[in-house]
């Protein structure tokens, strides 16, 4: 696809916490590592980036959430990888459901910030944990 056909992605993901932990997924990324994301997935046209989370946990991890908030948004520009995205990162509490994983995710946890500070994490999610001083 010629350069100026590409478009960046918007992306939102919702880091969900539960009694003092957080929920990470694990996934093989377009550089072909198994790292551990805030889990997301993309805006579709006409869908709210509140619905658009909202629908990803769903599908993604089988959860309902409740939005808690807005915590920022990261650019992650890779362009080796034909990457290029916006990511809008929520503050969500589980509502109900348990999680079940949808195919492409190899695994899914809460974690304590402690734990968390030892995983393999995909640049975004180190951003956003350290931006809000969970790790």
């Amino acid at each position: 696809m010629p350069e100026t056909k590409k478009r960046p992605k918007v992306i939102v993901s919702a880091l969900i916490e539960k009694d003092g932990k957080y929920l990470l997924s694990k996934e093989t990324l377009e550089s072909g590592r198994d790292l551990w994301i805030v889990p997301g997935g993309k805006v579709e046209f006409s869908e709210t980036l509140e619905a658009a989370v909202k629908r990803e946990m769903k599908e993604e991890l089988g959860i309902e959430i409740e939005i808690v908030g807005l915590i920022d948004f990261k650019e992650a520009l890779y362009p080796q990888y034909g990457y290029h995205t916006v990511i809008f990162f929520f503050h969500a509490k589980p509502k109900s459901g348990k999680v079940k994983l949808e195919e492409k995710i190899i695994e899914a946890k809460y974690h304590t910030p402690e734990e968390l500070k030892n995983l393999e994490l995909v640049d975004t999610a180190r951003w956003v944990l350290e931006k809000l001083e969970i790790i």
